[in-house]
């Protein structure tokens, strides 16, 4: 959850848990319960490394607690009038709210820097100063709010990096971040043209524990 004093300023993107809110007579994915539905105009412009709607409504519906993962994701047209569906949550429903940030990937070897070596020169100082530099950006970069769902940026995944594998991260949703669930991490990924082309159908769910 976002802490209180990051709430102020902060702007209602849409919600997590619940019951989804679709269009009369479509039924939710069968067997996967409603995760988040995202506002899309509300997102912030020019903040994401990733293609995203600029209207309309994103929803996902995923097993984030089991692996390998299951899910689907739907984008409703800003026309659309929705209602509660019939399914009841299984957890409460809350607001997210959007919090630009930065992510990277970890920076604690140093070594593998190559402007780092060519700067410490096998130098004491330097090399204190370098490392001194790379501990005070992981510290930046290590907000209190990093267990929360991420839209974009890089993945900071446990065990398997979408990166590695040449993807783009579409979203990161910890269980934790959404129910009182283990500390399951579920990681939605593909190609950057697939994202920008939003065929959400060929991403791919991926859960990490």
């Amino acid at each position: 959850m976002l802490p209180e004093e990051r709430k102020q300023g902060a702007r209602v993107v849409g919600r997590a848990a619940g019951s989804a809110r679709l269009p009369q007579g479509m039924e939710a994915p069968e067997g996967l319960p409603h995760v988040l539905t995202l506002d899309c105009a509300a997102i912030p412009t020019g903040v994401l490394d990733i293609e995203f709607p600029a209207d309309g409504r994103l929803l996902v519906f995923g097993e984030i607690s089991d692996y390998p993962g299951e899910g689907t994701i739907l984008h409703l047209p800003p026309e659309a009038e929705v209602e509660e569906a019939e399914r009841s949550g299984i957890h409460e429903p809350f607001p997210l709210y959007a919090v630009p940030g930065t992510t990277a990937p970890g920076l604690s070897d140093w070594s593998h820097v190559a402007e780092a070596v060519d700067y410490a020169e096998g130098d004491a100082e330097r090399t204190r100063l370098v490392k001194r530099l790379i501990e005070e950006i992981d510290r930046i970069l290590d907000a209190r709010w990093t267990q929360d769902i991420q839209l974009g940026g890089h993945s900071r995944a446990w065990q398997n990096p979408v990166e590695d594998r040449g993807d783009v991260l579409f979203l990161r949703i910890p269980e934790s971040a959404v129910s009182d669930g283990d500390n399951y991490l579920t990681l939605i990924a593909g190609r950057r043209e697939q994202i920008a082309e939003r065929r959400y159908d060929e991403l791919e769910f991926e859960v990490e524990l």
